[in-house]
């Protein structure tokens, strides 16, 4: 539920912190007051559109927070799946006079996709002004298979695992070539793609070798060069390295019996000996840097040959290899797909009878459980003064059956006695609607959903009995869900738990919006206020004491 909302400059709101009860909320005020802001303040940090119209004239941002308290198991559900698993929400979104916006949902930055998600999950706001999840066609079998429970979940199960081996089915016979045209073509194209990889002979180290031996030759020159330098300083003449290290050695060879002095003969015969096999390596390789341009050629066009084989297959030789062995066993698999494809179209044919079948058995629940709730509606939509209205539930099947069944599903609706029933969105007014959510939310409430609901002017159009079911539908909402209300009717809010009082006053040259959570006493005087306005009479009160009565709420003198 929302335990809190604070609001801070926010059209005529400077800063506002309401703490909100957990059944029923009643809004009261005049016209005009504010009511409709705060609705737009809490719509702005579910994610509505940001409108910079709404910041506070002469300040720089505005900010709104909500804290959301003892979630449904249900949505704490949804929530994990976002990777909100709190058993306390914090939402925080602010907007400057830039166009900036920021969203934190538990003190984390999010998206504003994100946050949508989420509100979806917590508040199902009802307003002649707001786009409603009913409203859309999409979401209208949705709440058929919802209202339908475990029975049809189960069946719809059912619908989906049939459904995804069907399409694996259907893979599979893909897979393997489908038609004999397209299986022909397949072979084809592997055909040629083995043989092209097969006789490029490929090696799995080739390519770093290759790029060796070019860099070689292309450094064949330098490296000669250097060679001559090496072999001039350690093995050219008289006063050679090798030459004086010699020397050295026999300047030292009379005089073996001292130890240090032979171990240090010993080391310089031991680097003259290094010196020598180094100069012999350095001839043999200065021997193979001879330039042979036509062998430089052949590996060269062998490179480019890599390359463009491993282009065409992955990107390196260990992924062409890899390319190479699948296609082998897809084309063998083709060839010897004859048997296989008979075998899977057999498999298809029985799962897509069986898939048709479990389709039409979802069908015939949904017809079933749709012929129920619109005898509910209709029933609701009597008591809520609503007596020449009209609703149904077309149903239309799609072409091809897919993991939900093939029923397409629109609610349609008339409110008024010889008019034909269209669309909700086109045939409903901002009060009808108002009474048509809050009929389907009493069929609902009890199936799980939004915990809390905010009702703006739901009582648009009606007075008097019709007010008092109106009440009587909103209190028993309040079993399962907590109730946030806008009304003006004192019929509606005598059925209130928690009253808030919202009023506009000015200070320092403006003007600011106020609200503050009733008093009992003071709830009697505001409904007498309701009934008769600012000259409150004996007999309005008493009036207004009778309602709350009758609303089964106690009165405290």
């Amino acid at each position: 539920m929302l335990q809190s909302l604070s609001i801070k400059n926010v059209a005529l709101i400077t800063h506002l912190d309401i703490e909100f009860g957990e059944r029923f909320n009643v809004l009261l005020g005049e016209t005009g007051a504010g009511k409709s802001i705060i609705f737009d303040a809490l719509n702005f940090v579910l994610g509505a559109k940001a409108d910079k119209s709404l910041i506070r004239y002469g300040e720089e941002e505005m900010r709104v927070d909500a804290v959301f308290t003892n979630l449904s198991k249900q949505i704490k559900d949804n929530l994990a799946e976002l990777g909100y698993e709190d058993d306390e929400l914090g939402i925080s979104r602010t907007l400057n006079n830039e166009g900036r916006s920021s969203i934190r949902i538990n003190g984390m930055p999010v998206t504003l996709s994100v946050l949508k998600e989420v509100g979806g999950y917590l508040v199902d706001i009802y307003s002649q002004h707001e786009s409603v999840e009913l409203l859309k066609v999409k979401n209208h079998l949705s709440m058929i298979d919802k209202f339908g429970g475990e029975e049809i979940s189960k069946v719809k199960n059912e619908v989906k695992d049939n459904f995804l081996k069907l399409s694996e089915i259907i893979n599979k016979i893909d897979k393997l070539g489908g038609d004999s045209f397209e299986r022909e073509r397949k072979l084809s194209l592997l055909e040629y793609q083995v043989n092209e990889i097969e006789d490029a002979n490929l090696k799995l180290d080739e390519e770093e070798e290759l790029k060796e031996k070019i860099n070689f030759y292309q450094s064949s020159e330098k490296i000669n060069e250097a060679i001559s330098i090496c072999e001039s300083l350690l093995n050219d003449g008289v006063n050679s390295c090798i030459d004086q290290l010699q020397q050295s050695s026999s300047a030292l060879a009379g005089f073996g019996e001292f130890d240090e002095i032979e171990d240090c003969r010993t080391r310089l015969e031991s680097a003259r000996y290094e010196i020598e096999d180094v100069c012999e390596t350095l001839v043999d390789i200065k021997s193979s840097t001879d330039f042979d341009e036509r062998e430089f050629e052949r590996l060269d066009r062998r490179r480019d040959q890599i390359r463009s084989i491993i282009k065409k297959y992955g990107g390196s030789i260990e992924k062409t290899l890899e390319y190479l062995e699948k296609a082998k066993e897809e084309y063998s698999e083709i060839v010897d797909s004859e048997v296989i494809l008979a075998k899977l179209e057999k498999e298809k044919e029985g799962l897509n009878k069986s898939l048709l079948t479990m389709c039409e058995k979802l069908s015939i629940l949904r017809h079933e459980i749709a012929s129920v709730i619109k005898d509910k509606v209709m029933s609701e939509l009597v008591q809520l003064g609503m007596k020449s209205s009209r609703f149904d539930i077309v149903f239309n099947r799609f072409d091809k059956p897919s993991s939900n069944g093939f029923d397409n599903v629109e609610f349609v609706f008339s409110a008024n006695k010889g008019q034909d029933v269209k669309s909700l969105s086109k045939t409903a007014s901002g009060g009808e609607l108002s009474r048509f959510m809050l009929a389907f939310k009493n069929i609902f409430a009890s199936i799980g959903g939004a915990q809390t609901l905010v009702f703006d002017e739901i009582d648009s159009g009606i007075s008097g009995e019709t007010g008092n079911i109106v009440g009587v539908k909103l209190a028993n909402i309040t079993q399962n869900a907590q109730v946030i209300c806008i009304t003006h009717l004192p019929q509606v809010a005598s059925f209130g738990d928690d009253f808030y009082y919202v009023s506009k006053k000015e200070e320092s040259e403006k003007t600011v919006t106020e609200m503050r959570h009733l008093k009992d006493e003071e709830i009697c005087i505001n409904l007498a206020r309701m009934v008769v306005g600012d000259d409150i009479t004996d007999t309005a009160l008493k009036q207004a004491e009778e309602m709350r009565g009758k609303a089964g709420k106690c009165i405290k003198k």
